[in-house]
C-alpha cells in the first residue's frame, strides 16, 4: 500500500497485522461464546469514546480501510473527522468527559471494521496486560458486558502477545522507514493528517 503523500509500501507489513487482528478476533469470539457475550441490542456505542492510537502501522491500516470506502462516504467521514477535531480540542486532557462518535461509523456501525486497530477489536470483554516492569493489568468489560454477565470472570482475553506482536511489528516498520516521531492520534485526526506527518 503506498498512501498519499507517501511513497514507501507498507503491504507486507499491513498483511502481517491483518494475520494479526484475525488471531485477536478468534480470541475475542472464543471469550465472547463463553461469556454468551454479544454487542446486539446495546443502547450505548463504544465508538463514541474517544481512543488514541499510537503505531504507525494501524495508522495505515485505517488509512486503507478509508480509500476503499465509496467516494461519498470519504466524503461524509472527512467532514465528520473535522467536526470531532474542533469538539476534541476543547476537552484534551479531560477527555473522558466527553462523547464524540467515530467519523467513520455509519449508522452505529464500523465502515471500516476489517482495518479498525486493535483496541476497538479487543475491547469490550475483560483481559489483562502483562507488563515486565510493572506486573499485570486487568480490564473489566464494558458497561453492557458488566451488566448482564453472571459468570465468573474465568475467561480473561490475554492482551499480550498481541500487544507484543504488533509492537514488534511497528519496530520493524518505523526502522525501515526510519521514522522517529511519536505516534498519537484518533481516527478523526488520522484522516485529517494523513498528508502532514511528513515523511
Amino acid at each position: 500500500m503506498e498512501t498519499a503523500g507517501y511513497q514507501y509500501d507498507v503491504s507486507t507489513y499491513l498483511d502481517r497485522l491483518y494475520e494479526i487482528y484475525r488471531e485477536i478476533d478468534n480470541e475475542y469470539n472464543r471469550a465472547a461464546s463463553y461469556y454468551d457475550f454479544s454487542c446486539n441490542g446495546c443502547e450505548t456505542n463504544c465508538c463514541d469514546t474517544v481512543f488514541y492510537h499510537h503505531t504507525l502501522i494501524e495508522y495505515f491500516a485505517v488509512l486503507e480501510g478509508f480509500d476503499n470506502l465509496p467516494e461519498q462516504s470519504r466524503m461524509a467521514a472527512m467532514e465528520r473527522a473535522k467536526a470531532y477535531v474542533k469538539t476534541l480540542n476543547r476537552y484534551r486532557g479531560k477527555e473522558s468527559l466527553v462523547r464524540i462518535m467515530c467519523p467513520l461509523n455509519f449508522n452505529g456501525l464500523c465502515g471500516i471494521y476489517e482495518h479498525r486497530p486493535l483496541i476497538c477489536r479487543i475491547h469490550g470483554l475483560p483481559g489483562l496486560l502483562k507488563h515486565p516492569g510493572k506486573g499485570t493489568r486487568s480490564f473489566s468489560g464494558c458497561k453492557r458486558f458488566e451488566t448482564i454477565n453472571r459468570k465468573e470472570r474465568n475467561m480473561l482475553i490475554d492482551r499480550t502477545p498481541f500487544y507484543t506482536q504488533i509492537a514488534t511489528l511497528e519496530g520493524q516498520l518505523r526502522r525501515a522507514m526510519e521514522y522517529l516521531m511519536k505516534f498519537n492520534k484518533t481516527i478523526a485526526e488520522m484522516l485529517i493528517d494523513r498528508n502532514l506527518t511528513g515523511f
